[in-house]
């Protein structure tokens, strides 16, 4: 994993202290608000942010300048630092974006040959198809040592192909198979960097939900989906204070009760850069279900309660056992609760 200090060339001062954050995390569960139901001001969704014992020690979104350099310990495939490496922030987005390709043949072949499993225009269903497919097929393996290596996405899969798997490599590696994915079939994404002082780095990957209150905007309705289809009552998410713009963790960690699904809980980290994807091209909503658009209330409910068998992770998760980490030690997807996931203060 990669160990992201985010120190500014020629300062002491963090880049996460000298950037507005507009995206803060919100967790939707039963004591949230309805942010559909009226227009909060920032400072309201600050509060709410601030209140929840489930984002303790959650940091907002940064989003440096593009000409701003960040310096960063190289780890590769150990566990302490092997020197440094210097990156301008537009370089770094860059070396992401080329390796997302969503246009690649072999990318898009994958991708559509799963969301064609489920009728519709960009679905809530179809994204989570690629998570969990995705999540239950990835084999983690460390990069060389001293190296930070990105792979593409298609090399990933070909990896996965040789190795009877989805995929295989460490998170940022997953993160950006993620997001080929999902762009691939029209999707917005954008990769987080998360850095932790006690377990070293992280990258994962977010999938644009649409904008509270938007005409064209299902994102209550879609959060929902995700509580019913798998079992759970608590979706994370980042919220932009200023264009209620809604973004969805797509992270693999597991949440308290060992299950992970789309919308599980955050990598606790001391600070979050976001690298924004093929940012050139404008952002597009995720949709219902097409059964779910056109059924009726009730119908919409019987809906809900008969689909979660489809993914298998609502009815037949499997228990896990909590393992402890050392600072820096690789984390396996699907490990089951680990203690850099787990809010202690809930």
């Amino acid at each position: 994993m990669t160990k992201w200090a985010f120190n500014l060339l020629g300062s002491v001062i963090l880049i996460a202290g000298l950037c507005i954050a507009e995206d803060i995390p919100y967790v939707f569960d039963d004591r949230s608000l309805d942010l559909d139901a009226m227009v909060y001001t920032s400072a309201q969704l600050e509060r709410i942010r601030d209140e929840s014992p489930d984002l303790a020690g959650i940091p907002s979104l940064s989003s440096p300048q593009d000409d701003e350099v960040l310096e960063f310990p190289v780890t590769g495939g150990g566990n302490a630092p092997d020197g440094k490496t210097e990156k301008k922030l537009i370089d770094l987005k860059k070396t992401f974006d080329l390796r997302v390709e969503p246009e690649n043949p072999q990318v898009r072949t994958e991708a559509v040959a799963l969301v064609a499993r489920y009728p519709g225009d960009y679905t809530i269903d179809q994204i989570s198809l690629i998570y969990t497919h995705l999540k239950d097929g990835w084999r983690y393996v460390r990069d060389p040592r001293g190296i930070d290596y990105y792979m593409y996405a298609n090399e990933t899969l070909t990896v996965g192909e040789k190795a009877s798997c989805v995929g295989a490599g460490d998170c940022d590696d997953f993160a950006i198979l993620m997001s080929a994915l999902v762009e691939s079939v029209g999707g917005t994404t954008r990769i987080i960097l998360a850095h932790n002082n006690s377990t070293g780095g992280h990258s994962f990957t977010e999938v644009y939900l649409g904008q509270l209150s938007g005409e064209e905007s299902h994102v209550t309705k879609v959060v929902s989906w995700l509580k019913t289809n798998f079992n759970i009552d608590k979706v994370y998410t980042h919220v932009d204070t200023d264009t209620k713009d809604v973004w969805l963790n797509l992270d693999w960690g597991a949440d308290e009760k060992g299950n992970t699904h789309p919308g599980g809980p955050f990598y606790l980290g001391d600070k979050y850069i976001v690298l924004c994807i093929r940012d050139d091209y404008g952002k597009t909503s995720l949709n219902l279900p097409e059964s779910a658009l056109s059924a009726t209330t009730s119908s919409q409910a019987k809906t809900f309660v008969n689909e979660p068998q489809q993914f298998g992770l609502a009815t037949s998760a499997t228990p896990f056992t909590p393992i402890s980490v050392s600072p820096g030690e690789a984390i396996p997807p699907g490990a089951g609760p680990i203690n850099w996931y787990m809010n202690q203060n809930r």
